[in-house]
């Protein structure tokens, strides 16, 4: 009996542990994206060949908490909230909702600690960006 009380403890106790698990977005998370990036290339189609930005753009996104700000020459063009996801092939993605009834989803990956890709996955075109970390 006192075997019979034991394995059921332990049952419970790996259940109760494998239950409380929840899944972590470690390698991409919001907290690696902290901080601001400047374009260096976009992707207009798939398909289409990668366009070096022109520096002069001066293109910035910036992570600040949850917020997801755009800069172009200095001058913010827009922002947005954001977070992070993971979808059925766990695979992080970021969602940005400046517009709740069609949110922007990008697959998102970080290359090193400097080097982030943003490819939307919800349109038909494509869109991508590569982004290189901005140092203070």
């Amino acid at each position: 009996m006192r075997t019979y009380t034991t394995v059921i403890l332990l049952l419970v106790f790996v259940l109760a542990n494998s239950a409380c698990k929840k899944e972590t977005i470690s390698e991409n998370s919001s907290q690696k994206l902290q901080g601001s990036w400047r374009l260096l290339y976009s992707k207009a189609a798939s398909g289409a060949t990668q366009i070096k930005e022109d520096s002069s753009n001066l293109t910035i996104l910036k992570f600040d908490g949850n917020n997801m700000l755009r800069y172009k020459r200095d001058s913010l063009i827009s922002r947005e909230t954001f977070l992070m996801a993971l979808k059925s092939d766990h695979q992080p993605y970021l969602v940005a909702d400046s517009d709740p009834w069609n949110p922007k989803i990008f697959s998102c990956t970080i290359t090193g600690n400097d080097t982030l890709s943003l490819l939307s996955v919800h349109s038909s075109v494509h869109v991508g960006q590569i982004y290189v970390r901005v140092r203070p």
